[in-house]
């Protein structure tokens, strides 16, 4: 009888540990999701939500493609802005041709970066294909898929 106690306190114990496991699983999961949920209700009350940034500079549509996005239309950018068909996206734009996460543009250092986020059709500036983070000027055509949208300061 004395040879199967350690047996059963070894197993004993590796019932503790996996219980333990599981609570502190269960922990994380409640802790993530009660912040996911805060910051959702911060973004959606508009009471004490994040002061947002002014626009530091916009997209005007040149040419919308087979969307309906009419020319001229005018999306303002944020310091850093997410191109694409998610509705979270800074700048959601519902055309097939224009992936889930496309693109994003980012203002640093006084000066505006484009980046393709691993899109299907590709990002493009006034025609050439953009595969590294790439700066852009004032009248420079951005196009995501289809798309085409003139920078404006």
């Amino acid at each position: 009888m004395f040879e199967s106690l350690p047996f059963e306190w070894f197993l004993l114990l590796l019932r503790i540990l996996f219980i333990v496991l599981l609570y502190f699983f269960l922990y994380q999961v409640v802790r993530v999701t009660i912040r996911e949920l805060t910051t959702i209700a911060a973004a959606t009350s508009g009471g004490e939500a994040v002061a947002q940034p002014r626009a530091l500079g916009r997209l005007v549509v040149v040419d919308g493609a087979e969307s309906d996005l009419r020319p001229g239309t005018a999306f303002p950018l944020q310091p850093v802005t997410t191109v694409g068909r998610r509705p979270d996206s800074t700048m959601p734009i519902n055309e097939p041709f224009v992936s889930a996460e496309h693109a994003e543009l980012a203002y640093d250092n006084g000066r505006w970066w484009l980046r393709d986020l691993g899109s299907t059709n590709g990002t493009f500036l006034n025609g050439i294909p953009v595969t590294v983070s790439t700066g852009i000027r004032p009248g420079d055509v951005v196009q995501f898929g289809r798309i085409k949208l003139q920078f404006v300061p």
